[in-house]
């Protein structure tokens, strides 16, 4: 899949303190029937650190954003969601679109191997011994 036929946002959603609990389990709903869609990739749902009150969510799908906007957005069961988010909202919901940069960049963490089998100062470390009292570096 090309960049060009992925589509990655983010949507800030700042809710009134009192509407918060209605906004997340809407937000959440909304992201599990959204789920279904065959050009969804993923999304993660997040609670912005610097105010608790606003609700972030990270997504990708696999089109445009032209595609998405026309066929996405509008779908039936965004309907009574989006009818209600003003009145759940302190300010204005806003999405900021990516791009990718080139050549693309994505990385994941390395698992660690099981400690049992290592013998090694860092196996030690990662165990939480030492590596003298612990018997496991030698």
């Amino acid at each position: 899949m090309t960049s060009q036929n992925r589509l990655t946002f983010i949507v800030h959603l700042p809710a009134k303190p009192e509407r918060y609990a209605e906004l997340e389990a809407g937000v959440r709903q909304v992201l599990t029937d959204m789920s279904r869609e065959p050009d969804f990739l993923n999304c993660t749902l997040h609670r912005s650190q610097n105010d608790p009150n606003t609700l972030v969510v990270y997504e990708t799908w696999s089109c445009d954003r032209e595609y998405f906007l026309q066929h996405h957005l509008p779908r039936h069961y965004r309907a009574e969601f989006e009818r209600e988010l003003p009145g759940r909202l302190a300010a204005e919901r806003r999405i900021e679109f990516l791009d990718e940069v080139s050549p693309a960049l994505r990385l994941t963490a390395e698992k660690l191997p099981p400690v049992s089998g290592i013998t090694t100062l860092a196996a030690a470390f990662y165990a939480g011994g030492s590596p003298i009292t612990s018997g496991v570096a030698k």
